[in-house]
C-alpha cells in the first residue's frame, strides 16, 4: 500500500488526478492486448489417426557437439552418419570463430554428411558466431530465431525451422534450444515460459529438441511438460552428460501435445559409450538422443 500511495502522490504532483490514475491503471490491468488471437487457433492440421503399420515414420536425434572441442568435424560427421537420422538438432555450434579456426561448422557438417543445413545465431563470439543448427535429409525452410530471457548471462534462443518429410500430412516444425546452466532454475523457467508462449500457437506437427540443462522431474522439465511430451519412457536410462560415465539426463526430444507418436526405438549410448561403430565419449562431452517415431495421431 505504501508504494501505491507513493506513486499516487508522485502522479498528483505531476498534475494527474486520482480518477485519471485509477482509469489508467484499470485500463492497463484489463487490457486484452496479450490475449491469444483467434487466428492462432485456425488453419491447423485436421485431426486424424493412423494405423500403426501405415503410420508415417521419422528418425530424429538431438546432439550437443561441444563446438568441436572434444573432436573435430570429421569425427562428428562420421558420428551423425552412424545415427542414420532424417533430422538431427545440434547445440553448441561455432560459425567462423577464432577458436574453431574460422570454420563454419554447420556448413562443414552439411558437406561431410550430404545433408541440408540451417544455422541459428545465438551470440557473437570470438570474431564469429555461436548457436544452434539443424541437419536434415530434406530441405529446411522458414527458419526463425526467438530470443529467450537471459539477463546478464549468455543469450539463449529457440531456433525453429520446417521440413517436409515424405508421407507426412504437413510440414514438421522443428524447434531447437539450449537453456541456461545455472543451478538456480529461475532463468530456465523464464526461458521455458517464453518458449512455450512462442510455440503454443504454432499449428501442425511439432517436435522440440535441446540441451535443457536440467533433469526429469525438475521445475524446468515440469514447466516444459505443460505443452510438451518427453518421448523417453520414465523407466529408460536417459543419462547423457558427461559422455564418459554419464551422470544426468539433460538432452531431450519432446513431441507436441496435439500429436501422438509410437516410439519404435530410443537410444542414448550410455552403457559403454559404444554404439553403431562410434565411441561417443571421444566425439563430444554429451551423448546423443536418437529416436525412431511413428505418427499415430496427427
Amino acid at each position: 500500500m505504501r508504494s501505491r500511495n507513493a506513486l499516487l502522490i508522485t502522479l498528483l504532483s505531476l498534475g494527474m488526478s486520482h480518477a485519471a490514475w485509477s482509469s489508467t491503471a484499470a485500463g492497463n490491468a484489463n487490457s486484452n492486448a496479450n490475449s491469444r488471437e483467434v487466428a492462432s487457433a485456425l488453419g491447423g492440421l485436421k485431426n486424424k489417426t493412423h494405423d500403426l503399420e501405415q503410420a508415417p515414420k521419422i528418425r530424429i536425434a538431438s546432439f550437443n557437439i561441444a563446438a568441436g572441442k572434444v573432436s573435430d568435424m570429421t569425427a562428428i560427421a562420421k558420428a551423425i552418419k552412424a545415427m542414420n537420422v532424417d533430422v538431427v538438432a545440434l547445440q553448441e555450434v561455432d560459425k567462423l570463430t577464432g577458436r574453431s579456426g574460422k570454420l563454419d561448422q554447420a556448413a562443414e557438417l552439411a558437406k561431410l554428411t550430404g545433408m541440408h543445413v540451417a544455422f541459428g545465431r545465438a551470440i557473437d563470439f570470438d570474431d564469429g558466431e555461436y548457436g544452434l543448427a539443424f541437419l536434415s535429409k530434406y530441405p529446411l525452410h522458414d527458419s526463425k530465431i526467438y530470443p529467450l530471457p537471459s539477463g546478464q548471462r549468455e543469450q539463449r534462443i529457440a531456433f525453429s525451422v520446417q521440413t517436409d518429410v515424405p508421407e507426412f500430412p504437413a510440414p514438421i516444425t522443428l524447434i531447437n534450444t539450449h537453456l541456461d546452466t545455472k543451478e538456480d532454475p529461475v532463468m530456465r523457467l523464464d526461458q521455458v515460459r517464453e518458449l512455450n508462449d512462442r510455440t503454443i500457437e504454432m499449428r501442425g506437427i511439432k517436435l522440440l529438441f535441446g540441451d535443457m540443462n536440467d533433469v526429469p522431474g525438475s521445475v524446468t522439465w515440469t514447466e516444459l511438460s505443460r505443452y510438451w511430451n518427453d518421448i523417453m519412457p520414465a523407466t529408460q536410462d536417459g543419462r547423457s552428460w558427461p559422455a564418459e560415465n554419464a551422470e544426468i539426463k539433460v538432452d531431450y526430444i519432446f513431441s507436441g501435445n496435439a500429436q501422438r507418436w509410437h516410439l519404435d526405438s530410443l537410444t542414448v549410448p550410455n552403457a559403454s559409450g559404444d554404439w553403431n561403430g562410434i565411441h561417443w565419449p571421444a566425439v563430444s562431452d554429451h551423448l546423443p538422443v536418437v529416436a525412431e517415431l511413428r505418427l499415430t495421431e496427427q
